[in-house]
């Protein structure tokens, strides 16, 4: 490792360690050859691209070490995060602890979240002092570098304005802003809210209407799109999937869960085998980054990591979805010289093809509960996409859709969103989802979490739906189910509640204590010191055969 990573060696003038030898075609310069003197590092960056040695230049500071003195009264602090002293680092070295790895293990200089950079030359020092030897002869820990590459950002300065939480933008903006669409965030990305800008109640649910009549067309972009392949990928995404993933076929796509260790749901989303040893995780737009991270942690724990290799494509495609009614009518008009009949092209499966010689990713999966098409290409196609794609569904009906139509297209046909309608202590059989855990013998994340006293509590909180009496106002999103009586008692919360257009009356969705066996009670909810009351139902409004889906 340090010959392939190069060595650092000790300066007296710099009274810190630099870069030595480094591997061919790696330079330090500047800061990270320690020069802090302008006039030097920019002589250095010359050198380097002139392939010389650089020339003299004459410092404009000087250095003078301030390390601690041993021996000293009271207390010298020298990790401020661990709280390490120099009457810690003075024990270590009585206790025989005078390696530089054991005087990190035994004081914890150095393991805080800084990893030493504010501390560790001050120990090394320290220890030095004590045995009256010079600091490189008592040497450094090992560094390392990222097991994975960092992304770059990750290194920017201080987090404020944008830098914070920059938002994600969609290639398609200017499409959207032409539309007159009403652009919001949502999971971090900057997306249409709706189109329109005189009434939004009435343009999101016209937005409904036409999706469910005619058809909707919708950027779905955000939309995570992680790579899993490699000889073990098989194993490892059933391992990460709380659902079974061994036994999908190339070309078959499945619904599923990730859970925390606890047996918690964190993520839903659907996964599509493109080969025998390739997949593809679609998670929710929001989750990406977290996805991403979980997939590499799991990957480098128990796993051989040369034969498990996952790739972050979420920026590699634009997705355009077309739903509803007329969607295969729109589709078909493309001329993508695919069968896309019920038979031969059935929900929950994708194709492969191209556009305008851009490659082209078919997904028959849906969020709306009608026919839905996900078509992805690459960033630089998509706009011909959508532009032919809103061609075609102009003369039928079909226009662009926004996030805020799509959650109450979704929540009519009981389709959760992960965050809303769940919380940190949802777990798969709450959502209607058990069969795994009882089923699924290959070991899981969260398997053990799904078998505790928590878990089996019959008293848990579960995914139901919510209808109120005619002509009533919608519940309000967050109000508590409560018991009844002098003093109610929380047992519930609504988690989304929307007035259907489709349906032509309110419908809301919750978690309820014991919810899935009280179908048909009659419940209140409380908000704001107003009490209305609900009947319980099955969470599933719209079509809930599935035969508009699966047409």
């Amino acid at each position: 490792m340090a010959t392939r990573w190069g060595k650092l060696d000790w300066s007296d003038a710099k009274q810190a360690f630099v870069p030595s030898k480094a591997p061919d075609g790696m330079f330090a310069v500047g800061a990270a050859n320690g020069t802090f003197d302008l006039n030097a590092a920019l002589e250095e960056a010359r050198a380097v691209s002139l392939a010389r040695k650089p020339d003299p230049v004459t410092n404009t500071y000087a250095i003078t070490p301030l390390w601690p003195e041993p021996g000293g009264k009271g207390r010298l602090w020298i990790d401020f995060q661990h709280d390490v002293t120099l009457k810690d680092v003075e024990l270590s070295a009585r206790e025989n602890y005078v390696s530089v790895e054991h005087l990190k293990r035994y004081t914890t200089l150095g393991m805080a979240s800084d990893q030493g950079k504010t501390s560790n030359m001050a120990g090394l020092a320290a220890m030095a002092a004590i045995q009256g030897r010079a600091i490189p002869e008592v040497g450094t820990t090992t560094f390392r570098p990222p097991f994975v590459p960092i992304p770059l950002e990750i290194y920017h300065g201080h987090h404020r304005g944008q830098l914070f939480h920059p938002l994600k933008r969609l290639e398609l903006e200017p499409i959207h802003r032409a539309a007159d669409a009403a652009l919001g965030e949502y999971g971090g990305w900057l997306r249409p809210g709706w189109y329109g800008s005189s009434d939004p109640a009435k343009h999101i649910r016209d937005e409904v209407v036409m999706a469910r009549t005619t058809g909707g067309i919708l950027d779905a972009s955000p939309l995570g799109s992680i790579e899993v392949m490699g000889p073990d990928a098989e194993a490892f995404v059933n391992f990460i999937y709380y659902n079974t993933i061994k036994t999908l076929k190339p070309g078959a796509i499945r619904y599923g869960f990730m859970l925390t260790e606890k047996g918690t749901v964190y993520d839903d989303g659907v996964v599509a085998r493109l080969g025998l040893n390739r997949f593809v995780i679609s998670c929710s737009s929001s989750h990406v980054d977290g996805v991403r991270m979980a997939l590499e942690s799991w990957r480098q724990d128990g796993n051989d990591p040369d034969k498990i290799f996952v790739h972050d494509m979420s920026q590699n495609w634009s997705t355009v979805t077309v739903t509803g009614p007329q969607a295969r009518a729109v589709v078909g008009a493309l001329n993508l010289g695919i069968d896309l009949s019920a038979e031969a092209f059935s929900h929950m499966t994708f194709r492969e093809t191209e556009f305008a010689g851009a490659p082209l990713r078919i997904a028959r999966v849906s969020f709306t509960g009608d026919t839905s098409f996900e078509i992805s290409t690459k960033p630089s196609a998509v706009a011909n996409l959508w532009r032919a794609i809103s061609q075609a569904g102009a003369p039928l009906g079909v226009g662009p859709l926004g996030v805020e139509a799509l959650s109450i297209l979704r929540a009519e046909k009981g389709y959760l969103i992960i965050g809303k309608d769940t919380d940190g202590e949802t777990m798969p059989h709450d959502l209607g989802f058990d069969l795994p855990r009882q089923k699924k013998t290959a070991a899981f994340v969260g398997d053990r979490g799904l078998h505790t006293d928590v878990a089996n509590d019959t008293n848990r909180r579960q995914f139901v739906g919510l209808e109120v009496q005619e002509n009533a106002e919608p519940l309000a999103t967050g109000a508590h189910l409560v018991t009844g009586g002098e003093q109610p008692a929380s047992i519930g919360i609504v988690t989304s509640s929307y007035d259907s257009p489709t349906l032509g009356r309110p419908i809301a969705l919750g978690l309820l204590e014991r919810g899935a066996e009280r179908h048909g009670e009659v419940i209140r909810a409380w908000h704001l010191g107003k009490s209305v009351e609900a009947v319980v139902c099955a969470p599933c409004f719209y079509d809930p055969e599935g035969g508009k889906l699966n047409a």
